[in-house]
This record gives structure tokens, sequence and C-alpha cells, in this order.
């Protein structure tokens, strides 16, 4: 019993830590989540086209370093709640054990229990013959006090009669000693019957006492019954809980490995993009220009200025247009995560001036076109 109650004291301390873990590694996981959605939905903004996000494979390297390193830091965490997951195995194993071993202790009970209650019900059935025995020595004993209060009475009748009838003094003698002697023989009879009664009385009590003591070793065995069932079906609830949480535990590690998964498709996307195209020769003059969400100046000085208007954001610098390219350099003011310097190619596509990634440059502004504004 000690050791079974040892047994499950650790259950509820391994279970809050499991808890512990699993909320802590959530809240990591939604962290880590919540990082990256922010962190695309700026460069999506900035940018204004998923097709730009292509140039920036080369700055992607970092953030592929670090969604690396999370996935062997899920990775360590999904080894350890495998270890988590096969102590908890072994556990219900263990209370698998005892529930078989309990099974088979409260079966030797019940065989013991039954000769027992055979027993006690020999002892009923001797009992209810013993009273029946008794109920008729009782009436007996009645009848033969009946018989002696008759005999007294003719006695009487007879001494009566000796007064009256002289002549028949003989006669009445006779009779009278032959009444004293039936007096005797139901005074004799009536003092074995008071014998049997006692013998009967005592047998009887012996009885009731080996009744008694049977039927508090059947309550005995009775309560050892009901506490090894309850400690059986404590063992069969702690079974399901555990099986529970090995359930659960097998679950979040799918969910993580899926999660994994994803990441690795995502950082394999990102390595395998399309080559950027070759810049062809067109150049572009000086004025003001449409970008996507933002508005570029290019002044005859060789500076531009980079205006967001919908954000309120402003970058200065210098710039360079010729053999088909586009460099804008020395950048000053709302830079945010923008790489600097940007180069990118310019094509006619016939409606406008697109710009592209220019070999290994780059562009952050890839796939937008130039709207020349009056």
């Amino acid at each position: 019993m000690v050791q079974r109650e040892e047994f499950k004291k650790p259950v509820p301390v391994i279970l809050a830590i499991i808890a512990v873990i699993g909320w802590i590694f959530a809240l990591y996981l939604l962290s880590a989540r919540a990082d990256l959605e922010s962190e695309l939905a700026q460069q999506t903004q900035a940018v204004g086209t998923l097709d730009s996000l292509r140039a920036q494979v080369t700055s992607l390297s970092a953030e592929t370093d670090r969604l690396t390193a999370e996935r062997d830091t899920v990775s360590a965490g999904v080894a350890e709640q495998q270890q988590v997951l096969s102590t908890l195995q072994d556990q219900i194993a263990a209370a698998e054990d005892d529930l078989a071993r309990n099974n088979a202790e409260l079966a030797s009970v019940q065989q013991q229990t039954a000769p027992l209650r055979a027993e006690l019900a020999e002892f009923d059935t001797a009992r209810a013959d013993t009273e029946q025995r008794l109920a008729e020595l009782t009436e007996e004993l009645a009848s033969v006090g009946q018989r002696l209060t008759e005999a007294r009475s003719n006695e009487a009748g007879l001494q009566q009669q000796l007064l009256v009838l002289t002549d028949e003094t003989a006669r009445l003698t006779t009779e009278s000693s032959d009444a004293e002697a039936r007096a005797q023989e139901a005074r004799d009879a009536e003092a074995d019957l008071q014998s049997s009664v006692v013998a009967e009385t005592e047998t009887f009590e012996r009885m009731t006492s080996e009744r008694d003591a049977l039927t508090s070793e059947l309550e005995d065995l009775t309560q050892r019954r009901d506490v090894l069932a309850a400690e059986n079906t404590a063992a069969t609830e702690q079974r399901q809980s555990l099986q529970a949480v090995v359930t659960q535990l097998s679950d979040d590690l799918a969910a993580r490995s899926q999660q994994l998964a994803e990441i690795e498709q995502r950082i394999s996307a990102a390595q395998t993009e399309d080559t950027p195209p070759t810049p062809s020769d067109v150049t572009l003059a000086p004025g003001t220009y449409a970008v996507g969400p933002l508005a570029m100046t290019l002044g005859e000085d060789g500076s531009f200025t980079l205006r967001n208007e919908a954000r309120g954001e402003e970058v200065t610098g210098t710039f360079t247009a010729t053999e088909g390219r586009l460099a804008l350099t020395e950048p000053e003011g709302d830079i945010g995560t923008t790489p600097f310097p940007i180069t990118c190619a310019l094509r006619d596509t016939g409606e406008g001036l697109v710009l592209e990634s220019a070999e290994d440059e780059s562009c952050a502004m890839s796939g937008l076109t130039l709207e020349a504004q009056e």
C-alpha cells in the first residue's frame, strides 16, 4: 500500500511540469510566429508586391539562419518531449501491473469469502432447528405443568371425599398414593425438561457467538474487498489520465513536426528563387515618378527623394541612371529595414519602365513600374 501511494505522489508533479513546459513552448512558438508575421507585413508594406521579395534573397540569409536555429531548438524540445513520453509510458505499464495484482487479490478474497458464507448459512439453519426444538420443549413443559395442576386438583378432591366418605378411605388412600406418584413423575419430567432447556440454551448461545464471530470476519473481508475495489478504480482512472497525457503529447509532437516542415519549406523556397533578368539599355530622365506606393523625385543635381505619403516617411540621397541601371546611394531619413544601396535594372515594356533586379545587386523595388508625373 505504501509503495502504491509513493507511486501516485509524483504523478501530479510530473503532469504539472509537463503542462508548464508545454505552455512555455507554446508561448515561445506564438511569439516567434507573431515576429515572423510582423516582419513579413513590414516587408510587404515597404516594397508593395510579393515579387519584390525575390530580390531580397540575400537579406533573408540572416532570417534563414535564425529559422534554422529555431528548428534546432524545436527539435531539441521534441527530443525532450519524447523522453517524457517514454517515462509516462513506463508509469502506465507499472500502473497496469498494479491493476492486475489488485484484480488477483480481489479474486482471492472472494474465493476465501465463499466458504465462510456457506458455513454461516449452515449455522443459521442449525440455529433455526435449535429454536424450534426449544419451542417444542417449552410446550411440553407447559403440558406437564398443566397435568401437575390437574393432579393436585384431583388430590384435593380426594381428600374432601375422604372426610365425607369414610367407607372409601382405603381406596382414596391408594388413589392418593398413585396421584402422588404421578406428581413425582411430573416433577421429575419437569426437572429433566429444565435440564434440557438449559443445555439447549447453552448450545444456542454458543452458536450465536460463533455466528457473530463469522459475521465480524465476513464484514472485515467485505471491507477489504471494497478497499481493493477502490484501489482498482483509482489505478484505472490513473491509467486513463496518463493515456490522455500521452495522446496530447503525441498531438503536440505531430503539430511541431509540421511546423518544422513548414519552416524548412520556406527556407528551401527562399534559397531556390529564379535568377534576376539582365538589364536593358534604357535611360531615365530627371523628374517625378510614381513607384507603386512611393513617390520618387530625381533632381538635375543627381539627388533623389523617396516619399511614402501613407506612412509619412521620406528618404533622400544621390542617384545615377546610366546603361539601363538606376542606383540609389547615400540614403538619409526614414530608411527602416530597406537595404541600401539600391541598384535596379530598367526594362522598357512599351507601357512604362519596370524596375528589376540586376545580377547580384539588391533592388528592393523590383517589379514596380515607374510612372512619370507632371
